[in-house]
């Protein structure tokens, strides 16, 4: 599971308002692209997107949930086991 699927599952009903405002529709008229054997889906003519990250990025574009929504759905999501969180003291400011 990708993190972008992880935010969706996090998003109470975002998947039944996906549905109602056609993102089936949307995403099967949209280029497709497979690299190694994994399916993307071409957005902005350039990037390619798991299907999760098209669903949340068809999702904002058409107001169906907020980044704000976004954000802490990923704000819950733990950090890979690779990587470490830093705290910062930004209280002392530039000098």
């Amino acid at each position: 599971m990708d993190r972008f699927e992880q935010i969706i599952g996090l998003l109470p009903g975002l998947e039944e308002r996906l549905k109602e405002a056609g993102f089936e529709q949307w995403v099967e008229a949209q280029r497709a692209a497979n690299v190694e054997g994994r399916a993307y889906v071409v957005l902005g003519g350039d990037r390619l997107a798991s299907r999760a990250e098209a669903m949340l990025s068809f999702a904002l574009e058409r107001g169906l949930v907020s980044n704000e929504q976004v954000q802490q759905a990923a704000s819950r999501i733990p950090l890979p086991d690779d990587v470490t969180a830093v705290e910062i003291d930004r209280s002392k400011g530039d000098k």
